[in-house]
């Protein structure tokens, strides 16, 4: 390639060349020439000139269309520093820049891009950026249910803002990330409003990240994707139950590492950082790992295992004189627009450690999607009997347009999806249909939190990549002191920034 444009060079100036030598030639042989044979030579070198200048536009126009499918490393390479000046700057897209990827020049890509739309600062000399994202998340509840006669516990309709949050971030020399996140929705769920995140994240170890600070305790499939990635309005009740109940977000160190076919993380982990105690803190180690054979963003499987081995959070309060912890699991079912709970533990008492295992396993392949998790959670005392929960989910989705569901492979969880056609393009959007089944039991020893199942029914509309409509119809059976058997219909509007 390098050697056909050279030539090219050549052939016009060897052209013009020949141009020049000709008219020379013309003017010489007029002196010479009688009035005749001055016209004869007239008109072929008329002839000649035209037919030159016909194929120098031609080597001119194909050289200009050469270079405009050269990279600009190619351009520099067959240039002198002579004549690079005389040649005009070739110019790149003004794209923004995917923050988390390192690579310079990469464009956004909202599938594979960890941030929203937005443009991000950038300092003079490229080596830190500022970017903000946010998400807002509106929901409407309308209850039919069965009411509990030992507590007349009252399932309300209405609308809540589930979530309303602001995220900071940024790259500083290139190898540093650090994140600034909050929540200012009161939705009265567990984790709570506020804070969501603050830490920093080193990645110069590749294929290691570092963490540290406060940030997602990293166990489970469903509660490891963001809240604005999954299928339905809630997290699948067992799942959020157990992991949630542990703390999250909570300060500590953390560490992923990505192989060819896995992923892997871990981590150290303190109490929930509104917990409050006079008592030494409660700890734990968190791990995650997942085996992924296939690992296509439309064609993927992930099998996994999880969980976390925590001690004690002690509090300086006791019941019957045990000593409390701040421990206890609850769930409001697969709906918070209520706010009322139907299983609970209450305070744990005369906890000693606990800990939580379970696996994952999800499959993409086109419009079909699976995704289904189940785990045990064992609770050690010191002197009363331990107890031992579990709790699991299935759940699958079929996209009703051309679209796919988007695993995510390089952390493990499913991202945002980007329809074919969205409506602002003239299209329909993505539409998916979707179920999931549920069930968990709190009962064992003397802690008798209830046991539920549910099940529910999905249609999603993603309008645009950053914008979702979605509908969930839920039906829940339980049993307990706090116990519900409910209807409710459930829809959302989520809009990202």
């Amino acid at each position: 390639m390098l050697f056909g444009i050279k030539n090219l060079m050549e052939a016009i100036l060897k052209a013009k060349i020949l141009i020049i030598s000709l008219i020379l030639i013309f003017i010489n042989s007029i002196a010479l020439a009688d009035e005749h044979s001055l016209q004869r030579q007239l008109n072929k070198q008329s002839e000649i000139i035209k037919a030159q200048s016909k194929r120098i536009d031609e080597l001119e126009f194909f050289i200009k269309e050469f270079k405009n499918n050269l990279t600009r490393n190619e351009l520099i390479k067959i240039t002198t520093k002579e004549n690079l000046d005389n040649i005009k700057e070739i110019k790149t897209p003004n794209k923004p820049v995917d923050m988390v990827s390192s690579g310079k020049g990469k464009s956004y890509n909202p599938e594979t891009a960890f941030f929203g739309p937005l443009p991000q600062l950038k300092s003079t000399d490229g080596k830190y950026t500022l970017g903000m994202m946010g998400l807002i998340q509106l929901d409407a509840g309308i209850y039919n249910q069965e009411a509990n006669l030992s507590t007349n516990n009252d399932l309300s309709d209405g609308f809540i803002v589930r979530r309303a949050g602001l995220t900071l971030a940024g790259v500083s020399e290139k190898d540093w990330i650090w994140f600034l996140s909050y929540d200012y929705a009161d939705s009265g769920e567990n984790p709570n409003d506020g804070l969501r995140a603050a830490m920093g994240i080193y990645r110069g170890f590749k294929p290691w990240w570092i963490f540290a600070g406060l940030f997602g305790n990293s166990v489970g499939l469903d509660t490891s994707n963001f809240s604005s990635q999954r299928q339905f309005m809630e997290a699948a009740m067992p799942q959020a139950t157990f992991i949630y109940g542990a703390g999250s977000p909570a300060m500590g160190v953390a560490a992923t590492y990505r192989g060819k076919e896995y992923y892997m993380r871990f981590g150290f982990y303190g109490e929930p950082y509104k917990n409050t105690s006079t008592e030494d803190e409660g700890l734990g180690v968190h791990a995650r790992f997942a085996w992924q054979p296939i690992k296509l963003r439309t064609d993927s499987m992930h099998i996994g295992l999880t969980g976390y081995y925590r001690t004690a959070n002690n509090s300086n309060t006791f019941t019957d004189g045990l000593r409390d912890s701040t421990l206890r699991f609850r769930s409001k079912g697969e709906s918070a627009v209520s706010g009322d709970f139907i299983l609970d533990t209450g305070i744990i008492t005369d906890l000693d450690t606990y800990y939580y295992a379970g696996y994952e396993f999800a499959k993409v392949n086109g419009p079909l999607s699976i995704q289904t998790e189940w785990g045990v959670l064992g609770i050690d005392r010191k002197t009363k009997n331990d107890a031992l929960f579990s709790g699991g989910y299935i759940q699958g989705g079929y996209m009703l347009t051309n679209d796919a569901r988007n695993y995510n492979a390089y952390f493990a969880q499913f991202w945002r999806l980007k329809p074919k056609l969205s409506i602002t393009e003239g299209g329909l959007g993505a539409w998916e249909v979707a179920l999931r089944a549920s069930t968990i039991d709190l009962n064992d020893s003397d802690i008798n939190g209830g046991e539920a199942s549910s099940y529910t029914l999905g249609l999603n509309w993603y309008m645009t990549t950053f914008t979702k409509t979605i509908l969930n119809i839920v039906h829940t059976e339980s049993s307990g002191a706090l116990s519900e058997d409910f209807n409710v219909l459930g829809i959302r509007l989520q809009i990202e920034f």
